[in-house]
């Protein structure tokens, strides 16, 4: 037993120095040391490329920050802009009437005289419808006269928008020929023609001639006069402007124009 442990004991001297000579041989403790040079070497320039590439992203970072605080300055550096609202103007137009040019006086008013009488109405004379109103508009016509009769419905018109604000219309007919000198022929045709207002009869025309002094009348031709007995208008023949400035005359002069 003891033998044999002497023996592997010797064995086991016997390796250790086998491979101490080898180890030796192939350089020993300088290999050794080369060797965990190296490896240190190796592992410090890892650490320090890690430390570096650390360093680089701090650095990275820092730079990051700088230009982040860089904006944050250039931001509160600038000055606020203030946005002015525009001012609230209010553009207003000035609408500037020109009053109408005032309605002249043409001269004094005639009279009717000579009359055969008056239908429509129970007055014997101008005078008294002058009295009871502000305006009165005198025509002088006919019942034949195609003229006259394209005259009718606007004085239609006047005579329903103003009668009763201080307006009369006096028909004054007179004829031109024979058969409208007949009272029962002019009764007929006004009731025809749809002529309400008072008629004044001047059969022989004697007021026809004297309100239109000259060789020549006209039928139609048309007045207005004034409370004061003057006249403000005066027109002939029948056209659709006589008419509107009569009308306008009678409602300017109505309301103290």
């Amino acid at each position: 037993m003891r033998s044999s442990i002497v023996r592997f004991s010797a064995l086991g001297i016997l390796g250790v120095g086998v491979v101490a000579i080898v180890w030796t041989a192939l350089g020993g403790d300088d290999a050794v040391d080369d060797s965990t040079a190296s490896l240190g070497a190796v592992t410090v320039d890892d650490d320090a490329a890690e430390v570096e590439a650390n360093a680089g992203s701090v650095d990275s970072d820092g730079d990051a920050a700088a230009v982040a605080r860089d904006d944050s300055t250039a931001t509160a550096a600038m000055p606020a802009t203030t946005t002015m609202a525009a001012p609230n103007v209010t553009t207003s137009t000035v609408t500037t009437t020109v009053p109408p040019e005032p309605i002249e006086v043409l001269g004094t008013a005639d009279t009717l005289t000579n009359l055969d009488g008056w239908l429509n109405t129970d007055v014997t004379s101008l005078e008294e419808i002058r009295a009871a109103n502000e305006l009165t508009v005198v025509q002088f016509w006919t019942f034949g006269c195609r003229n006259c009769k394209n005259t009718l419905e606007a004085l239609s018109q006047l005579y329903t928008d103003f009668r009763g604000q201080g307006m009369e219309i006096v028909g004054v007919h007179s004829p031109e020929f024979s058969y409208e000198a007949d009272v029962d022929n002019i009764i007929e045709a006004s009731a025809d023609l749809g002529v309400i207002w008072p008629i004044a009869l001047d059969t022989d025309k004697r007021n026809f001639h004297r309100w239109q002094p000259g060789n020549i009348g006209y039928w139609p031709r048309v007045y207005v006069i004034d409370g004061d007995n003057q006249v403000r208008f005066d027109r002939t023949g029948d056209g659709r402007a006589t008419y509107a400035q009569l009308y306008e005359t009678v409602e300017r002069l109505l309301a103290g124009a």
